[in-house]
C-alpha cells in the first residue's frame, strides 16, 4: 500500500472521465435501458477495481491500517455504490399512479 494519497496526478483525468460519463448520460436520458446500461458498466468498472486492484492493495501491516482508516477519517469512507431496490421503484409507482388518480379525479 502506497502510504501517500496525494491523487493529485490522476484527479484531472478522473473528472474528465465523470464528465464524459456524466455528458453520454445526459444525452441518455430519455432512454431508461442506456441509462441503466450506464449504471450497470459503472458497477462492473467498480467491483473489478475493487476486486482486482483496491483488494490486493489493502494493508498488510498495523502501521498501514492505521494510514488507511486515518485517510477514512479525514476524506471519506468506503467507495459504495448503492442500488436502487425494488421497493423503490414499487413505491415509486404506486405515488405516480396515485398522482394520476387524483389529477383524472379532479378533472
Amino acid at each position: 500500500m502506497n502510504s501517500d494519497y496525494n491523487y493529485s496526478a490522476i484527479e484531472p483525468k478522473i473528472k474528465e472521465l465523470v464528465k464524459q460519463i456524466w455528458d453520454i448520460a445526459e444525452e441518455s436520458q430519455e432512454n431508461l435501458f442506456a441509462v441503466l446500461f450506464i449504471l450497470r458498466e459503472l458497477e462492473t468498472l467498480h467491483r473489478n477495481i475493487q476486486q482486482q486492484m483496491f483488494e490486493p492493495a489493502l494493508p498488510d501491516t498495523r502501521h498501514r491500517l492505521y494510514l488507511l482508516l486515518r485517510h477514512l477519517e479525514e476524506v471519506g469512507g468506503w467507495p459504495y455504490i448503492e442500488r436502487m431496490r425494488l421497493r423503490d421503484i414499487c413505491a415509486k409507482l404506486i405515488l405516480s399512479e396515485n398522482n394520476s388518480t387524483q389529477t383524472t379525479e379532479e378533472i
